[in-house]
C-alpha cells in the first residue's frame, strides 16, 4: 500500500486557485464563441455571397417543407363534393419567390455588374 502525504492548507489554496482561473477561462471562452462564429461567418459570406444566398434560401425552404410536412399529417381531411367548387390555394413556392425576388434581384444584379466589370476590364483575381 502507497503512502501518501497529508494535504496542506498550500494545497487547497493551490487547487482553488487552478479552479478559478479555469473557470475564468470557460466563462471567456463562451463569452467570445459567438463573437467569432458570427465573424468567421461574416468573413464567408463576404467571399462566397451567392453560396451564402443559396444556403439560406435552401434551408428556408427545407424548414418550410419540414414545416408543411409536420403540420399537414394532422389536418388530412377528405374531399367531399363541396370542397371541389372552392378555388385551390396558390402555391406557396412561388408566393415566397415572388416576394424574395424582388428584393434579392438588386443584389445579383450589383454581383453580377462588377464581376462583368472586371472581366472586361482584365483586373481578373
Amino acid at each position: 500500500m502507497e503512502t501518501r502525504r497529508q494535504v496542506t492548507e498550500e494545497d487547497i489554496l493551490m487547487t482553488e486557485a487552478l479552479i478559478a482561473k479555469s473557470y475564468g477561462r470557460l466563462k471567456q471562452s463562451v463569452v467570445q464563441a459567438p463573437s467569432q462564429a458570427i465573424g468567421s461567418m461574416g468573413k464567408t459570406m463576404r467571399k462566397h455571397p451567392f453560396a451564402a444566398a443559396a444556403a439560406a434560401i435552401g434551408t428556408g425552404i427545407a424548414l418550410y417543407g419540414l414545416f408543411r410536412l409536420v403540420t399537414r399529417k394532422g389536418a388530412v381531411k377528405e374531399r367531399g363534393a363541396g370542397d371541389r367548387d372552392q378555388r385551390s390555394r396558390p402555391d406557396m413556392t412561388r408566393e415566397i419567390l415572388s416576394m424574395i425576388l424582388p428584393m434579392v434581384t438588386p443584389y445579383i444584379a450589383g454581383y453580377l455588374e462588377k464581376y462583368m466589370g472586371r472581366l472586361f476590364s482584365g483586373d481578373r483575381d
